[in-house]
């Protein structure tokens, strides 16, 4: 993974930390200088701990770009900067409140309204049922056309995480089909980043680490191939994650192997130097 230094120092600046602050109690700043200009490459471990300094999250369910749920302007900023903010009950109770119910007016709007609800659900409720009812009701709202939009795929992404999350191996692999029903023939869309990334989760919750992996792969090169880094830190994070969970068990671990990104996070060293 020779740009994880790349990743890693970006996201730092973006947290608007320092390497020293970064580094604290974890390696020394040298290190996190060396990582940062890919001259190493950290062990999982190391990886995992950086990642939880800067706040990385795997469960968390980003959009680089939101959804308009009414025609007014500020309403929808308001719902953007609760959201991208991470502040959900603020943006439940927003929601909610009477004088916004009233300007969601069109099939669209509607459906990315239910689709903020569920996702509040997500981050606040232990109780996955009413993301999933959410989830429906906005897919629901999409109507009967053939042609998915984003908006639509987000629905079906998001509900096969939840149908994951509660063990639901059938139902979550079809809604997994279904985000991913000719996705190729349409117009590139970042918030796909966020599809393949949470294809990859829902394999990690069933405990499908293999297909996890793939899927993690193939996003990360998707990612690459439209210049984005959106998800990026994320992938690497659940990568290092699953290496982790995976290292007491040679046979998974050899099985593994075949994929080049893990083969990158396996490493018996504090820090594998890169050629």
């Amino acid at each position: 993974m020779d740009d994880l230094g790349d990743i890693l120092r970006e996201t730092r600046q973006q947290q608007q930390l320092s390497q020293l602050e970064t580094a604290e109690d974890i390696c020394s700043q040298s290190t996190l200088s060396e990582i940062e200009h890919n001259k190493y490459v950290p062990n999982t471990q190391l990886l995992i701990n950086l990642c939880q300094r800067l706040s990385v999250d795997f469960n968390d369910i980003a959009l680089i770009e939101n959804f308009k749920i009414c025609k007014d302007d500020y309403f929808n900023r308001k719902v953007n900067y609760f959201y991208n903010n991470r502040k959900y009950e603020a943006l439940r109770t927003f929601l909610n409140r009477p004088t916004v119910l009233e300007l969601v007016q069109t099939g669209k709007q509607t459906q990315a309204y239910y689709l903020y609800l569920a996702l509040c659900a997500l981050h606040l409720d232990n109780n996955f049922d009413d993301a999933k009812e959410l989830l429906k009701l906005s897919l629901a709202s999409a109507g009967h056309s053939r042609k998915q939009t984003t908006l639509t795929r987000m629905g079906n992404i998001a509900l096969a995480y939840v149908y994951a999350k509660q063990g639901l191996k059938i139902s979550s692999i079809r809604q997994i089909n279904l985000a991913f029903k000719n996705i190729e023939n349409i117009k590139y869309d970042e918030n796909f980043n966020l599809i393949f990334y949470l294809t990859a989760l829902s394999y990690f919750r069933l405990s499908k680490y293999d297909l996890a992996i793939e899927w993690i792969e193939r996003g990360i090169n998707f990612i690459r191939k439209n210049d984005s880094h959106f998800m990026l830190i994320n992938s690497l994070f659940l990568m290092a994650n699953i290496a982790e969970t995976v290292k007491g068990n040679s046979e998974q671990v050899q099985s593994f192997k075949k994929y080049d990104l893990f083969n990158d996070f396996i490493h018996e060293k504090d820090y594998a130097k890169i050629d």
